[in-house]
């Protein structure tokens, strides 16, 4: 299973693997008692083109997409992310919610990642895309942009891990997306009734969670 460099949902710390994204998929794994092998991926474009070339079997977590779609199924969420906007406090100037923002502010996200296949679909200007996540607080920074776009909780994780200030950004969410766990579907072919034990599976850890599944809010 291919587990993307996205703090603090995976990542990897001192060598070992961390994040509320990595203990679900385990416990949702043990539930299953399927095993299972981790390879530690950079990037989500990675780990989709891995996952094409069945170098691993799935993918987690992730948001849906037309591409990953098209290789994968995905499963029910496990959890929602909610895509936010990140900008410089001093640019009072930026709502990012208006129509003169979608045309003129030129914005960024990390390279291949959903936030970034969603910003060129919607036609924003897209500017200098990076591999690595916590390269689009450099961007931003320096002014290079005018805003990023990524989960509000991979922003305010990337903020501390960089020792950055947080009180130099302004945050706004502007989408809420499923993230759930992607299985090929060569791997299905194989094992053709692995998702609906995983959507179970994901079903019993929500239970266990003490809560109902989650809803995005509004």
């Amino acid at each position: 299973m291919g587990m993307p460099d996205y703090p603090p949902y995976t990542y990897i710390q001192d060598g070992s693997y961390h994040g509320f994204g990595y203990e679900a998929f385990v416990s949702i794994m043990a539930d299953l008692q399927q095993d299972f092998k981790i390879v530690p991926e950079p990037n989500y474009g990675r780990a989709v083109k891995d996952m094409q070339n069945q170098v691993v079997d799935g993918l987690f977590l992730a948001s849906e997409n037309e591409e990953r779609n098209k290789v994968a199924e995905f499963s029910a969420a496990v959890t929602y992310t909610g895509w936010s906007w990140v900008w410089l406090k001093q640019r009072s100037d930026l709502k990012p919610d208006s129509a003169e923002f979608k045309q003129n502010a030129v914005v960024s996200a990390q390279l291949n990642s959903n936030p970034y296949l969603w910003l060129m679909k919607q036609h924003y200007k897209v500017a200098g895309a990076p591999n690595n996540i916590r390269m689009l607080f450099t961007l931003l920074n320096s002014r290079r942009v005018d805003a990023i776009l990524l989960p509000e909780l991979t922003a305010k994780a990337v903020i501390q891990q960089e020792k950055l200030d947080p009180a130099l950004y302004s945050i706004q969410l502007e989408i809420q997306r499923p993230f759930g766990i992607y299985i090929s579907k060569a791997y299905i072919a194989r094992n053709p009734d692995i998702m609906p034990k995983l959507n179970q599976a994901i079903l019993r850890y929500h239970q266990r969670q003490k809560m109902p599944a989650p809803a995005p809010s509004h």
